[in-house]
């Protein structure tokens, strides 16, 4: 009876262990695209050689707004912009593999909100947008040891090595919540520029020194509420200041726009942006230091 008992708490056991990782992988997966098809479309475009380019615009999801839709950018112009949350580390990879690919290049144009230097590659939705799809796409690989062990002391040497798991969270919602939330216990943003982000810029900056490419970057207009504070500003100058030559001008000349100019504080409304958009992008290119319409 005892035998009989004991087999039959084991078959529950097992049961409850099956319905459980059945309830985790069979629940309604959204595909990747959802996190964002502009950073596997970045990605595409840093890693092909396209002779007719000169000048490669990286950037967070504002610049993705202004560069990469509407009208299209001529050929001189490779647009590899996505999201906030690729980070200065996921920039740096897609910069150091353009240039490798592409030795006409002249120019590379950083363009982000200041805010957008805060992340340190530990924010929410950087395994979405940064982790799983340049891992996916084999990018992760090449990045320097000091980038994967800072990634990997965040998130888990296991999951920027296991494509399985990594497969999981990206897929289940509830798992990757429950990993974030009780594992990876992300942090609120630090209120100067991190570390790891002005090492990020200044790698991107150095790789441009070495092969004679001019780097820079560039603000778009940003709303009240999406404006640094000075004691960010302070930090950013502070720490740029050898990096980025007249950043304590681009910062002098950061236009900020009425509220009813963006749809969410931080992104353009579709009306605003039809008037801006080319003004915009030919000033960002052109290196104006107060950039606005």
């Amino acid at each position: 009876m005892k035998r009989f008992l004991a087999k039959l708490a084991l078959l529950a056991l097992l049961a409850a262990a099956l319905s459980v990782a059945l309830a985790l992988c069979a629940y309604p997966g959204k595909p990747p695209a959802r996190f964002g098809p502009e950073v596997f479309r970045a990605i595409r475009v840093c890693s092909e050689a396209r002779p007719d380019a000169k000048v490669l615009v990286l950037g967070d999801s504002v610049a993705n707004q202004i560069f990469a839709t509407g009208p299209a950018m001529p050929a001189s112009v490779a647009v590899a912009t996505c999201n906030q949350a690729v980070t200065p580390l996921g920039n740096r990879l897609l910069l150091d593999r353009w240039l490798a690919l592409n030795p006409q290049a002249e120019e590379v144009v950083y363009v982000a909100l200041p805010g957008s230097f805060r992340n340190d590659g530990a924010r929410k939705h950087t395994f979405h947008y940064f982790i799983h799809p340049f891992s996916e796409t084999g990018l992760l690989r090449s990045a320097p040891a000091e980038v994967r062990d800072h990634l990997a002391a965040r998130f888990g040497r296991a999951v920027l090595d296991n494509a399985s798991l990594r497969h999981l969270l990206y897929r289940n919602d509830r798992l990757y919540q429950f990993y974030e939330e009780r594992i990876v216990r992300i942090p609120s943003p630090g209120g100067g520029m991190p570390d790891v982000a002005v090492g990020q810029i200044r790698a991107m900056k150095e790789a441009c020194d070495r092969v004679g490419v001019r780097f820079r970057l560039a603000f778009p207009p940003v709303s009240a509420e999406a404006a640094p504070s000075a004691a960010y500003r302070a930090s950013c100058v502070e720490a740029l200041r050898d990096v980025v030559p007249g950043i304590e001008g681009l910062f002098d000349g950061l236009r900020v726009e009425p509220k009813t100019d963006f749809k969410d504080g931080v992104h353009f409304t579709r009306e605003r942006l039809a008037k801006v958009q080319e003004s915009l992008r030919r000033k960002i290119l052109a290196g104006a230091g107060g950039v606005g319409p």
